[in-house]
């Protein structure tokens, strides 16, 4: 059954008209647990720089891990696949502190050209994982 919601969520993001960079809008991990985020992107970003960023404004926000540089810090990490058009940033032992607002972005480049990003919100829940 994952492979097959992953499948119609690339296929639904990658509609004609959405923004340049997608990704889920909330996502909901236990504490301790670990999260892989697909982080979707225009063939036309397709050799540049991607990153993670956690704050509320992406404007002001931490850079956690670059696609270009070292791709693991902590328990954070960045994989590109430019053949797929989507890099993933996974997160390990994810504690309370890590809730909140992350960003999924590409580097544009130029002082007067804005990075394309899209914002997620992570809540870390303290519930007990039950089998479904």
């Amino acid at each position: 059954m994952a492979p097959l919601f992953f499948f119609i969520i690339l296929i639904f993001t990658r509609v004609p008209g959405h923004t340049c960079v997608r990704t889920f809008e909330k996502i909901e991990v236990h504490r301790g647990g670990s999260v892989i985020i697909p982080c979707f992107y225009d063939q036309k970003y397709k050799q540049h720089v991607k990153y993670w960023c956690k704050g509320y404004h992406w404007s002001t926000c931490t850079i956690m891990v670059h696609s270009d540089s070292r791709q693991s810090k902590g328990d954070v990490s960045i994989t590109d696949d430019p053949d797929l058009l989507v890099f993933t940033v996974t997160m390990r032992n994810l504690q309370d502190k890590d809730s909140g607002w992350y960003w999924c972005a590409v580097e544009i480049g130029g002082t007067k050209v804005t990075d394309n990003s899209a914002s997620l919100y992570l809540t870390v829940t303290t519930g007990k994982m039950t089998d479904v």
